[in-house]
């Protein structure tokens, strides 16, 4: 009964203030026509005044480096590590500065992609031929204009695909073929159609297949074996469509469906097991809306829904534990409303009030499965201040949820509130030199699966709780025609994980189960550089750099013994070492693009014996473009050579990424 008093009251209040801000009158009888104004701030400005650390990607950066994937963009920011489980079809998760995928939200064109049952976003389903930009937010985003689930995580993850830009005609169309090593191919089409002066809309389809057999080379003893990876293609299907209506300069919307499709095999963690026949089918279809409304010069009303619908299925016709087939289908559904009201009480302070609602569900076809529900009640109220050389935001969010299954019993009920707070500060007057620091508490909910999955589920799990701490400073100089500017900042965080959820042995040491008997401490340091040269008005070389420590020690202390064999040893798969570098060459004739990831030594396992070592690699890549105009198309042609040098290495232990591959793009554009 609390919970929906609660709901009651929470949605009461925002109806009442939105209706009270619309019912606001204007500060004068008299109606001002305004001509309307364009306000556009350079990227690196924007990064150079966040209260924490922002990094960026846009098109032209994501186009020149021969990016494929979501996954493969996000390797170029400093303090992400990506596990990729090997190939172009194996499962990508992002983690930020060692605090798992789970603590990290994705978020497509504003509204968070979900999955209640793992709690964790395939980034290899993501393609980047309908992406805008890329950016990445280690902390609380300066921006308090959004909904309150985007206060809720760790890091956000922000995917913007581009809106429609027509000016001479009604319609744009382009069509996409990429093909590759390994029996890569993947056609799409991109129509861009405006209808009136208020209606826009955008296509957009692809399909992708790759065999994936790429070959490797196993170590046994002191010999070597040349063998291909087995069970590793995948087949995959997008479509999305959007609807854009821009009733005035302050009042617009849109409404977006997504569908995808993917078969893909799972190749074993046993290198020389022949018979690798698993599968994962997974669907996934959703619908989300916008609508943003500046309704006076002080205030502003945003609302968004979403539906979303998920179906994945395993297939195992080897399961030896067993010895049957072995077929599980799971589905799940989320029904989710946010409205956010912003009110500009002069041109330096705004505060904002933002209102979730959610409603997951999953249901499978195990035995005895617990067909559970949790719904969701997010309210963040937010301050952000802003002068010439200030910018200081706050928030605190309240999270209200209640868990109930259809048989057994239900895990317990969360009420807690987080708080944050964030500030960016210009040292001197006349210099673009900033200091930053951030403190930002916050946790992530047991996902379904730690609750309810078999036996390894367990109801009394807690959420996984994060402290977050940022020092850092942030520096661009402008020079001349021939440099345009230098950017420099550096960072140092720590984070400290406590009730970390992990799956521990049962004394038979043959059932596992989730404990909350984890604890991280995550000391970091972070840098990153940019800067451009100007050869001539027609030739430009651009640069980018960075660099992240990152020293995540297993400080679980269970029983108040200190002696255990894991503790203050490095966590899974976390290098201390890691960077990234890109230089673009852009010519009249052809752009160059050069990429190189690094990263250390890592460990596969808690305990950090010499057998579960993984050695540090570097990966190179190389691209030519061009782009020839005609009269009223053009065609850009994109030849990338991939791990330049051939080295073979692993993301995730047992699962070897490919070698040297080639592939080429043409693209029409009318």
């Amino acid at each position: 009964m609390s919970y929906t008093r609660s709901i009651i009251i929470s949605l009461s209040i925002w109806f009442c203030t939105s209706l009270l801000v619309q019912a606001q009158k204007p500060d004068s009888l008299r109606v001002h026509t305004l001509k309307e104004v364009v306000v556009k701030e350079r990227k690196k400005e924007k990064e150079l005044r966040s209260t924490t650390p922002l990094q960026v990607l846009d098109v032209n950066q994501l186009k020149q480096s021969g990016l494929l994937q979501v996954s493969d963009a996000v390797r170029f920011f400093s303090g992400v590590v990506v596990k990729d489980y090997g190939g172009i079809g194996g499962l990508k998760t992002i983690s930020v500065r060692s605090l798992g995928a789970n603590h990290t939200a994705v978020v497509y064109d504003g509204i968070s992609i979900t999955d209640s049952q793992t709690g964790q976003v395939d980034l290899g389903k993501l393609t980047l031929d309908n992406i805008e930009e890329i950016s990445l937010n280690s902390g609380q985003n300066d921006n308090i204009f959004q909904p309150a689930r985007l206060f809720s995580a760790a890091s956000v993850l922000n995917i913007k695909s581009p809106a429609p830009v027509l000016t001479q005609k009604n319609i744009n169309a382009s069509a996409t073929f990429k093909g590759g090593s390994f029996g890569f191919y993947n056609p799409s089409l991109h129509l861009d159609n405006q209808w009136n002066e208020v209606l826009s809309s955008s296509f957009h389809a692809d399909y992708m297949h790759a065999d994936g057999n790429y070959p490797y080379t196993q170590l046994n003893g002191t010999a070597t074996e040349r063998l291909h990876r087995l069970n590793s293609d995948i087949e995959t299907v997008k479509t999305e469509a959007n609807l854009f209506a821009r009733f005035s300069d302050r009042q617009k919307a849109s409404l977006k469906a997504y569908y995808y499709f993917s078969d893909r095999g799972l190749p074993s963690n046993k290198l020389y097991y022949a018979r690798a026949e698993e599968r994962l089918k997974d669907k996934n279809f959703f619908v989300q809306a916008n609508y943003e409304n500046q309704l006076s010069n002080r205030w502003s009303l945003l609302m968004n829904g979403k539906f979303n619908w998920g179906y994945n299925r395993y297939d195992n016709p080897d399961n030896a534990t067993y010895n049957a087939v072995t077929r599980n289908n799971y589905y799940q559904n989320e029904y989710y409303l946010s409205g956010t009201v912003m009110y500009r009480a002069n041109s330096n302070l705004s505060l904002s009030l933002a209102n979730d609602g959610s409603i997951n569900t999953m249901r499978a076809d195990l035995t005895n499965f617990v067909y559970p529900t949790r719904f969701t009640l997010l309210n963040a109220l937010a301050a952000k201040y802003v002068n010439n050389r200030l910018t200081a935001t706050a928030h605190i969010l309240s999270t209200l949820t209640r868990e109930s299954v259809r048989t057994g019993t239900a895990a317990d009920n969360r009420n807690r509130f987080s708080p944050s707070v964030s500030f960016s500060y210009q040292l001197f007057k006349n210099e673009d030199l900033r200091a930053r620091l951030l403190y930002k508490d916050i946790f992530r909910l047991p996902t379904f699966n730690d609750l309810y999955y078999g036996t390894i589920g367990t109801r009394s799990l807690k959420p996984e709780q994060a402290s977050e701490f940022n020092a850092g400073l942030s520096w661009i100089k402008k020079f001349n025609h021939v440099i345009p500017y230098i950017s420099l900042s550096v960072d140092g965080f720590y984070n400290r994980v406590s009730d970390k959820i992990v799956a521990v042995p049962t004394k038979n040491l043959f059932v596992w189960s989730m404990r909350n008997i984890g604890r991280v401490d995550i000391r970091g340091m972070e840098a990153n550089m940019e800067t451009a040269f100007r050869c001539s008005d027609k030739i430009r070389l651009a640069a980018t750099g960075n660099y992240t420590y990152q020293r995540a020690m297993d400080k679980t202390d269970k029983y108040n013994m200190p002696d255990k064999v894991t503790y203050n040893h490095q966590i899974p798969y976390t290098p201390r070492h890691s960077g990234s570098a890109r230089l673009s060459l852009e010519m009249p004739w052809v752009n160059i693009a050069y990429t190189l990831i690094a990263a250390g030594e890592r460990f596969s396992n808690q305990y950090n014996a010499p057998e579960y070592r993984l050695e540090g690699y570097t990966e190179h890549c190389a691209s030519l473009s061009r782009t020839f105009k005609m009269k009223s198309c053009s065609i850009s042609a994109q030849a990338e050579v991939l791990n330049l040098f051939d080295k073979e290495y692993e993301i995730v232990q047992n699962y070897p990424m490919p070698g040297r591959q080639f592939r080429g793009s043409i693209r029409l554009i009318y």
